[in-house]
């Protein structure tokens, strides 16, 4: 097992295969990094691939004060320094995805390419607005959870639904608030994902792989995005879930390796 220094917290990472550059998984928030355990096997075979635990979550220490996003960078810094990684390829889960932003313009050139799964690019809708309300509300936060794992799991295979729910359930009021504090304090401060990235200059090539909301419109959107900017490329994987790098780790790398190549 592997830990980075985190600014005295110690945070856990799952080190596999050989090469540069080192594919990072970054999950999102509440989410641990054995649901990228499926995919970085696979990918490990080509690429060295590091998954991280954020501080608070699966092998990592939990800290005696509250954090947010900047402190979520200064874990993800210190798993790339203590890999010894040159060049990051970031695969960032979800909200995982404003990290990710951050770290390439912390890091310039050595963030050649950037992959998303399952992140709402757009203006997030309003249903999706108060449930990160509602997860700051003690009294309403289990339901929102609940709602939110129905819309994430439905129709999604045993084996993904109990994982993720064990895995994200393991979680209680206090980690789920601040989630939803700080998802939405991005949004404020950022705009939109796709509003975020168009900003970064240099532009750098971004793959969104993603498998709900599977409205044809929210994929034809990505797509004309797409038409006007040739730095951004989306591909629809045909899975249910929320979670495609578990519910599909085979089509996930297939589509991630013909991207980086």
């Amino acid at each position: 097992m592997a830990f980075a220094n985190s600014g005295g917290i110690s945070i856990y990472y799952d080190d596999r295969g050989k090469g540069e550059p080192t594919l990072l998984c970054l999950p999102g928030w509440c989410v641990h990094s054995a649901t990228f355990v499926p995919l970085a096997e696979r990918l490990s075979a080509q690429h060295r691939v590091l998954a991280m635990d954020w501080r608070g979550h699966g092998e990592s220490q939990a800290p005696d004060q509250d954090f947010g996003y900047a402190e979520l960078l200064a874990d993800a810094l210190a798993v790339i320094q203590a890999s010894g990684a040159q060049s990051v390829i970031p695969i960032a889960q979800s909200h995982g995805g404003w990290v990710a932003i951050e770290l390439r313009r912390r890091l310039g050139e050595r963030l050649p390419k950037m992959i998303f799964t399952s992140w709402y690019l757009l203006d997030p809708p309003s249903p999706f607005l108060s449930a990160l309300r509602d997860l700051q509300d003690n009294m309403r936060w289990r339901e929102t959870v609940e709602q939110l794992f129905t819309t994430w799991l439905g129709g999604a295979p045993a084996r993904v639904d109990t994982h993720i729910r064990n895995e994200m359930g393991s979680h209680g009021f206090e980690m789920w608030a601040r989630a939803g504090r700080e998802i939405a304090a991005m949004y404020t401060r950022e705009g939109n994902p796709l509003q975020a990235l168009s900003r970064l200059s240099p532009a750098v090539p971004v793959l969104h792989v993603y498998a709900q909301p599977s409205a044809p419109e929210y994929f034809a959107a990505q797509e004309s995005f797409a038409r006007e900017h040739s730095w951004f490329s989306v591909r629809r994987l045909e899975a249910v879930s929320h979670f495609p790098m578990l519910e599909v780790p085979d089509e996930t790398a297939g589509v991630i390796r013909q991207f980086i190549q």
